[in-house]
C-alpha cells in the first residue's frame, strides 16, 4: 500500500589491459528521431548531456539516527505524538557529515575514461547500451579506481561472461588511509589519536569486506533541489540513498545524482544475484524476447487493467542516451499503447524547487490523467522481492512469499542493508531511463496523491473555487477563481499575428489605464469585479480578445508553477508570475513542506537526516505560499493555453 501511495580490467585480471584488442566504442548508426507525437502530450525531443558534477561517497555510513530509530529505545521526546528526527536531536543523536564526499566533474570523468584506462573500453564500459558521452554508475567506479590510490580492482568478469549481463568484480579499498591494502581495512576501528585520515571513515564497513571484496555495490539519491529538505522520515531513516538490486553498469548517471559505493553483506550480494538470475531465466524461456508476465494499471477499484505476457518492443525515445533498440520501462507502457491501451507521456524539464529533471513521465492511462500533485507512480520488479525493503525489514527470504531462497540473514545485517522505505522497485528512477533488457516479473502504474501527505492546497482549473487573498486573513478579500472561455473561433479573435504585441501574455505592459487603453479608459477599464477582483487581469481580457498566440497546453490542470517557475522554463511577460519572492518566517508557516504533518510524519532534514526546518525560501508568486492575483495558477494558464487534444478536436 505504501508503494501505491507514494507515490540508477582487467577482464579476468589484466586479460586485456593495454592490448591491441581492447574493446572500442562502436560506430553509432544514424537513426531517425522517434515519432513522439502519438505518445506525448507535448512536442519535445530531449538532448541530455553529461555535464556538471555528481557526488560520490565511499563506505558504509554508520547512520546513528537510523540505528536509534531501530534500536527499540527511540522515544517521543517532544510530545508531538511521533518519533522523528526532532526527537533524535533531543536525545543527542546526530548524523555527522564526515566531509568525505567526492565531487566528480563530468568533463574530467569523460576525458579520463575516453583514454580507456582499464581496458574496458574508451568511454563507457557498456557502449552497447550508452551512446558516446553517457555513462553508468559502474563507469563512475571505474573513474575513481583510475584516479585514486585507495581503490583497486582485483578481478573483473565481463558482462558477456558473467551470465547476468553485467560486470562482476572484486575490489579493495584502503579504508583506513594508511597507504596499504591490508586486513586492517576490514576492521572497525577509530584512530587512537581520534583523528580521521582524510578520505576515510570511522567505520570500515561494519564487518563487511573491503579487501578483495565481491560485495561492493551502490546506493543512489537523485537531486531534488529545495524539496530535498522535505524528504522527511519517509526517506527511510537514512541519508545514504536507495538500496537496490540494479545492474550497476546499466544504471544511467546524470548531473546532480549522489552515489555511494560500499561493501554490502554477502547475503545482499546473494539476494541481488538471485533476482538477476530470475530475470535471465525469464529471458531464456522466451527465446531472447523481453516479455513482461504482468503489467498492472490501477487508477481505482473501478478503473484498472491487467495485461499479461506483454512483449516489449523498442521505441527509441531516448536516442540522446541509449543505443538503438535498448529497452526501457517506458517501452513497456508504449508497447501497451501499441496494443490499444490509452497511454500518454509528458515531459518534465526542471521544477520550481531547482531540481533539473529532463525526463518523460507517465501522464495518463485508462483515461485518468495527472493533476498537479496527483500523478502516476511506476514501479517494477519480482513479486518475491516486493517486501524486501522497508524501515522494519524482516529479510525472511526463505518464505514462500519471498521465493523460498536458501538464504538466512541475521537481524543486524537485515537492518543495515534492507531497512529503507524506498528501494528495489525503481519508484524514483524515471521510466524513460530505467534499462530493461531483461524482463522483470511485473510492472505497475498506480495513481497517487501528495496532497494529503503534505497538506497542499488542492485546487485545479476544472472547478470554480474561492480564495482568500487578504494579507491578514480577515475574510475581507475573498475572490472567485475560474477558467474563462475564449472566443470560439481563433480566426475571428480581435488579436491576430499582425498584432505588435503578439505572444506577449501581459497586455497591461502596453495597455493600461494610463496609456493606450484602446477604448477601455477610465471607469470602462475591464476589471473582473463580479468575481471580487479590483485589478486588470490579462486572462480576463483574453475572454474577449483571444489568447494572443499563447502556445497549446499539454493536459495538466493544476499547479502549473511546479514546472513553470523554475530557472529554465519560467514564463516571461506574465507579470509577477514571472518573478520570485523571498518567503521567510511566518510566511512559511502553515505549509507542511516546512512543518511536521500528521499523515507523513515528516520532518524537514539536512542532507545527513538531521532535523532542519526551512527558515526562508525563494519561490514564485504562484507557489505553496502564495498565489498571483494577476495570473492565478492554474486558472489563468488554462484560460489562454488550450489543451492540445481539445484544440485538435475543434
Amino acid at each position: 500500500m505504501r508503494r501505491e501511495l507514494y507515490g540508477a580490467i582487467l577482464l579476468t585480471i589484466l586479460a586485456g589491459c593495454g592490448s591491441d584488442d581492447s574493446p572500442t566504442t562502436p560506430d553509432v548508426p544514424d537513426i531517425p528521431e522517434p515519432d513522439n507525437s502519438k505518445y506525448l502530450t507535448m512536442d519535445v525531443v530531449p538532448k541530455a548531456e553529461f555535464t556538471g558534477t555528481i557526488s560520490v561517497d565511499l563506505g558504509v555510513y554508520p547512520d546513528p539516527i537510523k540505528k536509534w530509530f531501530l534500536s527499540g529505545t527511540a522515544k517521543d521526546l517532544d510530545g508531538n505524538g511521533f518519533v522523528d528526527e526532532k526527537d533524535a536531536a533531543l536525545a543527542g543523536i546526530v548524523n555527522e557529515d564526515l566531509g568525505n564526499t567526492i565531487t566528480v566533474h563530468a568533463a574530467e570523468m569523460d576525458r579520463v575514461l575516453k583514454t580507456n584506462p582499464d581496458g574496458l573500453g574508451a568511454g563507457s564500459a557498456r557502449s552497447d547500451i550508452f551512446v558516446d558521452g553517457h555513462y553508468s554508475a559502474f563507469d563512475v567506479l571505474r573513474y575513481l579506481v583510475a584516479t585514486r590510490d585507495d581503490l583497486r580492482f582485483d578481478d573483473i568478469v565481463s558482462y558477456k561472461d558473467s551470465g547476468r549481463d553485467t560486470f562482476e568484480y572484486k575490489i579493495s579499498w584502503d579504508c583506513n588511509g594508511d597507504g596499504e591494502f591490508s586486513d586492517a581495512d576490514n576492521e572497525n576501528s577509530e584512530p587512537e589519536n581520534g583523528d580521521r585520515v582524510k578520505g576515510s571513515i570511522y567505520d570500515c564497513g561494519i564487518n563487511y569486506s573491503n579487501l578483495d571484496s565481491p560485495d561492493w555495490h551502490f546506493q543512489f539519491l537523485f537531486g531534488g533541489g529545495d524539496f530535498t529538505r522535505a524528504m522527511t522520515s519517509l526517506g527511510g531513516f537514512s541519508p545514504t540513498g536507495e538500496s537496490n538490486y540494479e545492474r550497476m553498469d546499466q544504471f544511467w548517471v546524470q548531473s546532480g545524482v549522489t552515489l555511494r559505493f560500499q561493501s554490502f553483506s554477502p547475503e545482499m550480494t546473494q539476494r541481488r544475484k538471485w533476482i538477476q538470475d530470475r530475470e535471465m531465466a525469464r529471458l531464456a524461456e522466451n527465446g531472447g524476447k523481453v516479455i513482461v508476465p504482468e503489467l498492472t494499471l490501477f487508477a481505482s477499484e473501478d478503473t484498472n487493467r491487467v495485461i499479461r505476457n506483454l512483449e516489449v518492443t523498442p521505441h527509441n525515445m531516448r536516442p540522446d542516451i541509449f543505443q538503438p533498440d535498448v529497452l526501457t520501462k517506458m517501452d513497456v507502457f508504449l508497447s501497451a499503447a501499441d496494443a490499444g491501451t490509452d497511454i500518454a507521456y509528458t515531459y518534465w524539464e526542471s521544477l520550481s524547487t531547482g531540481a533539473e529533471i529532463g525526463h518523460f513521465s507517465l501522464f495518463r492511462t485508462l483515461g485518468v490523467a495527472a493533476e498537479g500533485a496527483t500523478g502516476w507512480n511506476t514501479y517494477n520488479g519480482e513479486k518475491a522481492m516486493e517486501n524486501d525493503f522497508s524501515p522494519f525489514a524482516q529479510c525472511d527470504f526463505s518464505s514462500d512469499a519471498a521465493g523460498n531462497q536458501d538464504l538466512i540473514v541475521d537481524k543486524e545485517t537485515c537492518q543495515q542493508d534492507w531497512a529503507f522505505l524506498f528501494g528495489g522497485d525503481h519508484l524514483h528512477i524515471m521510466s524513460d531511463v530505467w534499462v530493461m533488457n531483461q524482463p522483470v516479473e511485473y510492472v505497475k502504474a498506480s495513481i497517487g496523491s501528495h496532497y494529503p501527505i503534505w497538506g497542499m492546497p488542492e485546487y485545479n482549473g476544472k472547478e470554480i473555487s474561492e480564495r482568500d487573498f487578504s494579507s491578514e486573513q480577515d475574510g475581507s478579500d475573498i475572490m472567485t477563481l475560474q477558467v474563462f472561455p475564449l472566443p470560439e473561433d481563433d480566426d475571428s479573435s480581435l488579436l491576430q499575428p499582425s498584432h505588435f504585441g503578439w505572444g506577449v501574455a501581459d497586455c497591461t505592459e502596453c495597455h493600461n489605464a494610463d496609456k493606450a487603453p484602446q477604448g477601455h479608459g477610465g471607469y470602462s477599464w475591464p476589471i473582473n469585479s463580479s468575481d471580487g477582483f479590483d485589478i486588470a487581469q490579462p486572462y480576463y481580457c483574453a475572454s474577449c480578445h483571444g489568447s494572443n498566440g499563447a502556445p497549446l497546453a499539454h493536459g495538466d490542470s493544476a499547479r502549473c508553477f511546479w514546472c513553470h517557475s523554475g530557472e529554465t522554463n519560467r514564463p516571461s511577460h506574465h507579470g509577477d508570475a514571472s518573478t520570485k519572492r523571498l518567503y521567510k518566517g511566518e510566511q512559511l508557516q502553515g505549509n507542511t513542506h516546512a512543518n511536521n504533518h500528521p499523515l507523513a510524519n515528516g520532518v524537514p532534514k539536512d542532507k545527513m537526516s538531521n532535523a532542519l526546518e526551512y527558515t526562508e525560501i525563494w519561490s514564485s508568486a504562484n507557489s505553496d505560499w502564495d498565489m498571483s492575483k494577476v495570473f492565478p495558477d492554474p486558472y489563468s494558464c488554462m484560460t489562454c493555453h488550450k489543451d492540445k487534444e481539445l484544440k485538435q478536436q475543434e
